[in-house]
C-alpha cells in the first residue's frame, strides 16, 4: 500500500553498497519483459568485468554465462563481475535497438550508458536523492574520479515496491542457495547472504530466518557500512524494510530483524 510504519532519517543519504546490484537487477528483468533479450541467451565477460573486486563468480575475459545465471549470481552470491557482465551485455543490446555502433565499444563506455539508464530509471520511480555510479555498488577506485553510489532508505523503498510486483524477480531473490554453470562451463554452488531468507543458517548466529522471507538483498563495503533491504509476506501482505550503514553486521541484523517482525505483527492485526 506504500504506508509508512516506521521511519528513522530516512531522507538521510547512504551508500547502499551491494543493494545498488537491485536496481541492475530491475532493469535486466525489464530488459527481458520486453523482449530485448533472454533469460537463456548469454553475455561475455570483459577484461573490466573480470578484474571487478570479490564478491565474484571469478568470470575471465572471454568467458560467458547465461542472463539467467547472471541474475542468480548477483542477487544469491552478490557477484560484482556479474553485474557488470550484465550492465555491459544490456547496453549493447540497446545500442543495437537504436542502431548505434557495437562493435569495439569499450567495456567502461558501455557500462557508463548502463548507470546512465539507472539513473534515468531512479527518477522515473521517484527516487529523488540517489545518484548511482556503477551497476555493483563498489567504492571508486583508488585515483578514480567516479563518485560513490548515493541513496536513502526512502528511495530504496520505493525501488523494492516495484520489484515486489516484478514477474519472477522474488524467485532470484528467495533463494538460499542455488546451482550455476560458471564462466568455465562447471557447476558452482551459490550461498545467500541474507541470513532472515527461510532455509539459510547464520554461522555467527547475529539473525534467525523469518517465515515468509523472499529477499531481496545485503551489502558492506568499509565506507558504506552494513546495509540490507529485505521484504516478507503474511496472509497476503507485504513489507519492506530498508536499513542504511550499519556500524556492524550485529547491528543491522538486530534492527533489521526487529523491524520486519513488528511490521509482520502490525500487518496481521489491521
Amino acid at each position: 500500500t506504500g504506508r509508512i510504519l516506521f521511519s528513522d532519517n530516512m531522507r538521510t543519504l547512504a551508500y547502499p553498497a551491494s543493494v545498488t546490484k537491485l536496481m541492475t537487477f530491475l532493469l535486466v528483468l525489464e530488459d527481458i519483459q520486453a523482449g530485448l533479450y533472454g533469460p537463456n541467451d548469454r553475455a561475455v565477460a570483459s577484461p573490466l568485468a573480470a578484474s571487478m573486486e570479490p564478491s565474484k563468480v571469478d568470470l575471465r575475459p572471454g568467458q560467458s554465462m547465461t542472463i539467467h545465471d547472471l541474475l542468480l549470481s548477483i542477487m544469491v552470491k552478490s557477484a560484482n563481475d556479474a553485474a557488470e557482465t550484465l550492465a555491459e551485455h544490456a547496453a549493447l543490446k540497446h545500442r543495437l535497438r537504436r542502431g548505434a555502433p557495437t562493435e569495439n565499444v569499450p567495456p567502461a563506455e558501455l557500462c557508463a550508458e548502463f548507470v546512465a539508464r539507472m539513473n534515468r530509471r531512479a527518477q522515473e520511480l521517484g527516487m529523488r536523492d540517489t545518484r548511482y555510479a556503477s551497476p555493483n555498488g563498489l567504492p571508486p577506485p583508488s585515483g578514480s574520479k567516479r563518485g560513490f553510489d548515493v541513496s536513502t532508505a526512502a528511495d530504496l523503498v520505493e525501488l523494492g515496491k516495484v520489484l515486489v510486483r516484478m514477474p519472477n524477480a522474488l524467485s532470484y531473490t528467495k533463494r538460499p542457495w542455488c546451482k550455476v554453470t560458471d564462466g568455465s562451463g562447471r557447476p558452482v554452488m551459490l550461498s545467500a547472504h541474507n541470513y532472515f531468507l527461510p532455509g539459510t543458517a547464520d554461522r555467527q548466529r547475529l539473525c534467525t530466518p523469518v517465515p515468509g522471507g523472499d529477499g531481496l538483498k545485503t551489502g558492506f563495503t568499509a565506507a558504506s557500512g552494513n546495509s540490507i533491504m529485505l521484504t516478507a509476506s503474511r496472509n497476503g501482505r507485504r513489507v519492506i524494510v530498508v536499513v542504511l550503514g550499519s556500524a556492524g553486521r550485529h547491528n543491522r541484523e538486530r534492527a533489521a530483524g526487529m523491524i520486519l517482525r513488528d511490521a509482520l505483527d502490525a500487518i496481521c492485526i489491521w
